[in-house]
């Protein structure tokens, strides 16, 4: 008999292994991503091939959303011309377009949410240890990568003492371990605006939560709209006011939150497609741009990396525009909106109300951070899409939701864990 928790565990534990790789051998991380993406991609669809998601809403839109990608990937083998578009293609870019979709599919299953959730406890002591003191900003370091946590941290109200008190000590490494990383702090606060409305819970939060959600999924594509017209860029605005910089002293750290560094990399994305006339459905998944990076010619580092061009950049939906132009961007809209307003509007808990907030919430992110990669980070945001999906969780009251989720976390000791792999 097929042992399918043990698939999830495997399909989580692996992600990592590009990150740890990495964060022991800086560089090209192609070889871990094909050794782990693949055997995950046959696990999930054996177990999609394997169930029968009758408890599942808005298959059709899922459907959509993963065929529309499988159709830009297949116009990337069209135009793959180069061995690292290949080699992109065939590890990266199948994670992006193929697996992260389907694993939509098995959030969406009541069975493999449990058994999900208590692996990112099991996952969580591994980047603690072999990750923690790596001086990377990028989307294999420390804090990007503890980014998988934030469904721990949206159960807080749901957890035992001792859960609680990890939840806390994790908020407390987002916000001061490397303050570099502006979307990591701004995660932050957003995960405690999203846990505190739980203690008031009200049919006034309720209709607050609503409003916010139209809010966020509206506005950011009205600021889109207003930049790629030239009428307002909401990125230089940050301009007009005086600097607002952290520093952290101990470890030789200064950021300015209000710097602006995703005006170039949209120029460069919305420019290219204007010149090949793509905008509507993207470069495909071999696509490339020229970038602002290298017309520096004392950066050598930029100009040998995007020799070729540049594959993607560090946000979500400006990667989906490149790949897939407006239509790409706008199916994404479409599976987080319908995602959001079933988890708000037809959820009978708090969890799964808050856990549709946080998926809006992820849609403005995605226009500043959440880049496409193949870790474990972007696999638990589309886990989590696929909850907002799950009718069974949906219809759980708080006591039944509280019972669910402390009973996958039953015996779990956090301390006991990373005793074991120090070991």
């Amino acid at each position: 008999m097929i042992n399918k928790i043990s698939f999830i565990k495997f399909i989580v534990l692996v992600s990592l292994i590009p990150t740890l790789y990495i964060s022991f051998n800086p560089g090209v991380v192609v070889i871990p991503t094909l050794l782990t993406l693949y055997p995950s991609l046959l696990l999930v669809l054996v177990l999609i091939f394997t169930e029968r998601f009758v408890l599942m809403d808005e298959k059709k839109t899922v459907l959509i959303f993963l065929l529309y990608w499988i159709f830009i990937f297949a116009r990337g083998i069209y135009d793959a011309k180069s061995l690292q578009d290949w080699t992109v293609l065939l590890s990266n870019m199948i994670a992006n377009f193929i697996f992260f979709p389907l694993t939509i599919y098995l959030g969406a299953q009541k069975k493999y949410v449990g058994p999900f959730i208590r692996a990112l406890l099991i996952a969580i002591p591994f980047i603690f240890i072999l990750i923690l003191g790596k001086d990377d900003t990028g989307p294999y370091g420390f804090v990007k990568t503890l980014s998988c946590s934030f469904l721990i941290l949206l159960m807080f109200p749901y957890l035992n003492k001792k859960l609680k008190f990890f939840v806390i000590l994790v908020l407390i490494v987002i916000f001061s371990y490397d303050i570099r990383v502006r979307a990591s702090l701004l995660y932050g606060l957003l995960i405690i605006s999203c846990i505190l409305p739980y203690y008031f819970r009200s049919n006034e939060i309720l209709i607050l939560f609503k409003a916010l959600r139209k809010t966020l999924l509206f506005f950011p594509l009205l600021f889109a709209v207003l930049g790629a017209s030239g009428i307002l860029n909401v990125f230089e605005h940050g301009a007009s006011f005086e600097s607002i910089e952290l520093s952290n002293e101990e470890n030789k750290q200064k950021q300015d939150l209000l710097v602006d560094s995703r005006t170039g990399i949209y120029n460069d994305v919305h420019s290219a497609l204007l010149k090949q006339n793509k905008v509507l459905i993207g470069l495909g998944g071999s696509g490339k741009t020229d970038t602002f990076l290298t017309k520096n010619e004392n950066n050598q580092t930029f100009r040998k990396v995007y020799e070729e061009g540049r594959r993607g950049t560090e946000t979500r939906i400006l990667n989906y525009y490149q790949w897939g132009g407006v239509c790409g961007g706008l199916i994404y809209l479409v599976l987080i909106a319908r995602a959001s307003y079933l988890a708000i509007y037809q959820s009978k808990n708090w969890f799964m109300i808050t856990l549709g907030l946080f998926v809006s919430i992820g849609f403005v992110m995605s226009f500043i951070a959440d880049r496409l990669m193949y870790n474990l980070n972007t696999l638990s945001s589309f886990f989590m899409i696929g909850m907002c999906l799950n009718r069974e969780l949906r219809a759980m009251n708080e006591r039944e939701i509280k019972a669910y989720l402390r009973s996958h976390l039953k015996g779990f000791s956090l301390t006991k864990k990373i005793k074991k792999y120090e070991n």
